[in-house]
C-alpha cells in the first residue's frame, strides 16, 4: 500500500514538472514575441537623396514648385553653377547660358532633392503682327499653296458672330484650311446680305453713305463692301469715327462688313478681284475663334491703332505694367503676388486681368524672391517687368 502511494506521488510530481516546463516554454515564447515587437526601428542616419531631371530654355524662367509637407520642411535652394543658372528662395530658375547644372533643395530632416537641369538655346521668337488683332494658323500649308496656280483664299463671313475667317485649300483642293480670323462689324438688324459672291473691285479710299469714307475697300456685291471703320474726311487718317471703331465685334454698320484698317488692308492686298466670299449665319464655333478687338481709350485721337502709317501716334506704343512700391514682406504676412500690380494696353485700356506672374513667394520663409510680370495686348504687343520681393 505504501509503495503504491509512493509511486502515485512520483507520477504526480513528474506530471507537475512537465506542466511547469511547458508553461515556461510558452511564457518564453510569448515574452520573446513581445520583446521583438517592442524593439525600436533603427533609422538610417544617411540623408535621403532624390534625383530628378528636366529641360528648360535659356532666358525663360522656370519655377520648381514644392508642395505639402516638403514645402514646410524646405530649408534652402542651391545651384551648382550660377554662371549657367540661379535659383531663388522660391525655387525660381533663371538660365543665362546653355549647359548643365544641379539645383538642390535641402530639407530639415536631412533629405535632399537634386534636379539635374539641362539648359537649351532659346527658341526663335515667333514673328507677330503688332498692327493686327487677327488670329493666324497653318502657315506651312499656306506657304506651300503660294507656289501653286489655284486661287489662294476663300473668305467666309459669319454674320451672326461678326467673324471673318479666311481659308486656303487642302490636299484635295478643297478650301477647308483656316489661315486667318478677323473681327468685324456686320449690319444692324441683319442688314448685311447672305449668300455666295465674288469680289468685284478694290479701292484704297471710297465714299460711303452719310458722307463718310472707307479705307482699303473691297467690293462684295453691289453696295456691300469690306472696308475700314468710316472716316469723316477723305484721305485724312486722323478722322476715324472712334466710337464706331469701338463697336468692332458687334453689329454696327449699314450693311457693309467693317474691319480694322490692318485687316481691311490684308484683304485689299492679298485677295484679288474674283475672290470667293460666303456670308452666312451660324452659332457654331469658328475654327480659329473670335479675335479680341482693340479699343481706343481716347476718342479724340481719331486714328485706327492698327494703321501702320508712319505718323500714327499709336506707333511705338506698348503695354505698361505698374508694380507696387513696397517690396518687403514680413514673415507670416498674407501675401498675393498680384496685389498692387496694374497694366494698360497700347491704347491705354486696363488689361490688369491679363497679367501673368512668373515666380513664387513663400511668405512663411525668409528669403529673396524674384517675380517677373508679363502682359500682351490685343495687338500682340508685350511688356515685362521684374521685381525682387524680400521676406524678412
Amino acid at each position: 500500500m505504501t509503495r503504491r502511494i509512493l509511486i502515485t506521488a512520483l507520477y504526480v510530481i513528474a506530471a507537475a514538472i512537465m506542466l511547469l516546463s511547458a508553461l515556461c516554454i510558452v511564457g518564453i515564447t510569448r515574452n520573446a514575441g513581445i520583446t521583438n515587437a517592442q524593439t525600436p526601428f533603427r533609422e538610417d542616419t544617411e540623408p535621403t537623396v532624390t534625383e530628378k531631371a528636366f529641360l528648360m530654355k535659356q532666358n525663360e524662367p522656370t519655377v520648381i514648385h514644392i508642395t505639402g509637407q516638403n514645402e514646410e520642411k524646405l530649408l534652402s535652394w542651391e545651384s551648382s553653377d550660377e554662371s549657367i543658372l540661379t535659383v531663388d528662395s522660391g525655387g525660381r530658375l533663371d538660365a543665362f547660358t546653355t549647359g548643365v547644372a544641379e539645383v538642390t533643395a535641402r530639407y530639415s530632416d536631412g533629405s535632399e532633392t537634386v534636379y539635374t537641369v539641362t539648359v537649351e538655346e532659346p527658341e526663335d521668337a515667333a514673328k507677330t503682327d503688332i498692327y493686327s488683332t487677327a488670329i493666324t494658323a497653318n502657315e506651312d500649308i499656306l506657304n506651300k499653296n503660294e507656289l501653286g496656280d489655284k486661287a489662294l483664299y476663300h473668305i467666309l463671313v459669319n454674320r451672326e458672330q461678326n467673324i471673318v475667317t479666311v481659308y486656303t485649300y487642302d490636299g484635295d483642293g478643297e478650301y477647308t484650311v483656316p489661315v486667318r480670323a478677323m473681327v468685324c462689324s456686320c449690319g444692324l438688324n441683319k442688314g448685311t446680305i447672305t449668300g455666295e459672291f465674288e469680289t468685284y473691285f478694290t479701292s484704297e479710299w471710297h465714299a460711303l453713305f452719310d458722307d463718310v469714307y472707307g479705307k482699303y475697300v473691297t467690293g462684295i456685291d453691289g453696295n456691300f463692301l469690306f472696308h475700314s471703320v468710316p472716316y469723316t474726311e477723305l484721305l485724312e487718317n486722323d478722322s476715324l469715327e472712334s466710337e464706331e471703331y469701338n463697336k468692332l465685334g458687334t453689329d454696327a454698320s449699314l450693311g457693309c462688313v467693317r474691319l480694322a484698317v490692318s485687316d481691311a488692308k490684308w484683304i485689299f492686298d492679298n485677295c484679288p478681284v474674283g475672290t470667293y466670299v460666303k456670308i452666312y449665319d451660324s452659332s457654331d464655333k469658328e475654327p480659329l475663334g473670335k479675335p479680341t478687338p482693340m479699343r481706343v481709350a481716347d476718342l479724340k485721337i481719331g486714328w485706327d491703332p492698327t494703321d501702320n502709317e508712319e505718323d500714327n501716334p499709336y506707333n511705338g506704343k506698348t503695354p505698361e505694367i505698374k508694380l507696387p512700391e513696397n517690396t518687403i514682406v514680413h514673415v507670416g504676412d498674407d501675401y498675393n503676388i498680384y496685389r498692387g500690380v496694374t497694366a494698360t494696353d497700347s491704347c491705354g485700356n486696363d488689361i490688369t486681368g491679363k497679367v501673368e506672374a512668373i515666380g513664387n513667394v513663400v511668405s512663411t520663409r525668409k528669403g529673396e524672391y524674384k517675380i517677373t510680370y508679363r502682359v500682351t495686348d490685343a495687338l500682340n504687343r508685350s511688356a515685362e517687368q521684374s521685381v525682387i520681393i524680400w521676406v524678412e
